[in-house]
């Protein structure tokens, strides 16, 4: 038996939205009520490194990358600067995502950062995160994110988790553990 494509309702994987519009899988946005966060968090947010102009008018950063400013070729701080990350969940390029933020936060370019991705604690790319996080914040419901026309998308099958990396643990578990569970990740040697 063929799956009727109309009746999906995996994040993602929505092929389309009845009007023979595609739905792009990496391109839902966060709503502002996280981002608001990130910024009471962060104090601010320098760069949201795989975004667009519709999305950053929700994250606020004071620069982004688009397709066309491609994040895996920029350089993203001279110095140093505070990231919020929803990276494309798209199984190949979520991997680079994570590669990329980790190696700056590797370098030192990241004095803080958000990531908000799924809560796919099984994956490789998930445990990157996870090793080098300072706190993380499972929140209590899924996240219903926003199309490109402002809708939320209901139906998401899948949690989210908020990690953070820098030095406002305490900050990040006052604001987020309003939303959920907040935990400090055991550092392995």
């Amino acid at each position: 038996m063929k799956a009727d494509k109309n009746k999906l309702a995996y994040i993602g994987s929505k092929p389309g939205d009845g009007r023979g519009k595609v739905r792009d899988s990496d391109s839902w946005f966060t709503p502002s009520m996280y981002t608001d966060m990130a910024r009471e968090v962060m104090g601010d947010i320098d760069l949201d490194p795989f975004s667009s102009r519709a999305a950053n008018e929700h994250v606020k950063a004071k620069r982004y990358f688009d397709i066309k400013a491609d994040a895996f070729k920029q350089q993203w701080f001279q110095d140093q600067g505070r990231v919020f990350m929803n990276p494309p969940y798209g199984r190949k390029i979520i991997d680079a995502a994570i590669d990329v933020f980790l190696a700056n936060l590797a370098n030192q370019s990241i004095a803080q950062g958000i990531v908000l991705v799924n809560n796919a604690t099984e994956t490789r790319w998930f445990h990157s995160l996870l090793r080098f996080s300072d706190v993380i914040c499972f929140p209590d419901r899924r996240i219903a994110f926003e199309t490109d026309d402002g809708k939320h998308v209901s139906g998401n099958t899948r949690g989210q988790v908020f990690l953070y990396f820098g030095h406002k643990t305490g900050r990040f578990e006052d604001i987020f553990g309003k939303i959920g569970a907040v935990l400090i990740p055991a550092k392995r040697a």
